[in-house]
């Protein structure tokens, strides 16, 4: 088996490489490389691929993704906020760094100086950057952003020209591109065939108008899948980089999961008949069982939402979690389990002998989506990487 190294998130607490920790993510960079060159072949050769590495990317670690991604290469990365962009400068990363969201004046500095790309909704934003970009005698690149019904961040696709026309005013802008978020492309296609066609029809005036559009960009990961006219110069990818379907049936490419989320027993105890398990006794054992205790709770991001649904892995096989799974805690059933004892590894995501317990398994048990599970891993648990 590979040997694999230790790296710890910026959030982490200090390294402590002489203790064993109860629970640990491992992180196949390899894997992220493999689905990433499958999303490269999907679309069209002339169509550039952007990867999302924001919320730690997906909870796989910021820094040690977008190098591998960019080792892979991605043509752009995109974040969430200046605070991410400026960690991966910072750690030397060069690549194209978008900032989807929404810019504060008092960062406009932070932007030019490390030379990011700045998503841009509105006229106070950009007049900040283009103040700062005067100051510092550099060009910043900006992405117009535009709301076609996502209702969140964006100029209202309809007032677009407009603002367009007073940001090509100001000075140190290069207008690099414009992008929509499409907000329902795995639930109603009308809806976002209505998004499509509200930013085809803006993209016409602007081009009409003779004002610089740039790449345009529509296409998150469910929707490069499921609408091709929504591919458009560039498509962003997040989900699907990393293994996890955004889509519930077949899709059209190939992908495996990159993370596992792992432990080991802690703790072994011999229930009887009408014994209970954990806060508020909602399991009751119905006849002699053996439980252990494994040392994953919602302080790690395991929701208490999966007690009594969820099930994780044990010497190959899958055991029922039972009780309520609390803070640093979770208790399993592992009656059915031969040789189960102290110390055994415990695979609560990812996969053990022929079984395999994924983000969607557990997305549905807690009647939420694989997103949620993937980024609520807690920044400070150990990642190790192949």
């Amino acid at each position: 088996m590979e040997s694999k190294s230790t790296v710890l998130t910026p959030d982490s607490q200090p390294s402590t490489d002489d203790c064993v920790p109860p629970v640990w993510i491992e992180v196949d960079l390899q894997v992220i490389q493999q689905n990433f060159r499958q999303i490269r072949r999907f679309v069209s050769p002339h169509v550039k691929v952007l990867t999302v590495v924001k919320a730690n990317a997906y909870g796989h670690g910021l820094l040690p993704v977008a190098r591998a991604l960019m080792e892979a290469g991605t043509d752009h990365l995109a974040v969430a906020n200046v605070v991410e962009a400026v960690a991966l400068r910072r750690a030397g990363v060069s690549a194209k760094l978008l900032v989807l969201g929404q810019l504060l004046p008092e960062e406009a500095p932070l932007v030019v100086r490390h030379g990011l790309i700045q998503a841009i909704g509105d006229f106070g934003a950009a007049k900040a950057l283009s103040r700062e970009a005067l100051l510092q005698e550099k060009l910043v690149s900006i992405h117009l952003k535009v709301d076609t019904g996502m209702g969140r961040y964006g100029v209202w696709h309809e007032e677009a020209v407009s603002l367009f026309r007073r940001l090509v005013e100001l000075p140190g802008l290069v207008h690099e591109g414009i992008f929509t978020h499409l907000s329902s492309a795995g639930q109603n296609a009308p809806a976002t065939e209505e998004q499509l066609e509200g930013f085809s029809q803006l993209i016409q005036r602007l081009e009409k108008a003779r004002l610089p559009v740039g790449i345009r960009h529509a296409a998150n990961s469910v929707g490069m899948l499921r609408f091709p006219l929504s591919h458009w110069d560039l498509v962003r990818t997040g989900l699907l980089v990393y293994g996890v379907s955004p889509v519930k049936d077949s899709q059209p490419i190939e992908i495996h999961p990159a993370l596992s989320l792992k432990s080991r027993v802690r703790f072994l105890k011999t229930l009887q008949p009408g014994q209970a398990v954990s806060y508020g006794g909602t399991w009751k054992a119905e006849k002699r069982s053996l439980i252990a205790t494994v040392p994953v709770g919602y302080a790690h991001g395991y929701t208490r939402a999966l007690s009594n649904k969820a099930q994780l892995l044990v010497r190959g096989r899958r055991a029922p979690v039972v009780g309520r799974v609390t803070m640093e805690d979770l208790m399993c059933d592992v009656t059915d389990i031969p040789g189960a004892q102290i110390g055994d590894e415990v695979v609560l995501i990812g996969r053990q002998g022929g079984e395999q317990v994924t983000a969607e398994e557990l997305a549905r048990h807690a009647r939420t989506i694989p997103y949620e599970i993937l980024v609520g891993l807690s920044p400070s648990i150990p990642r190790r990487y192949l």
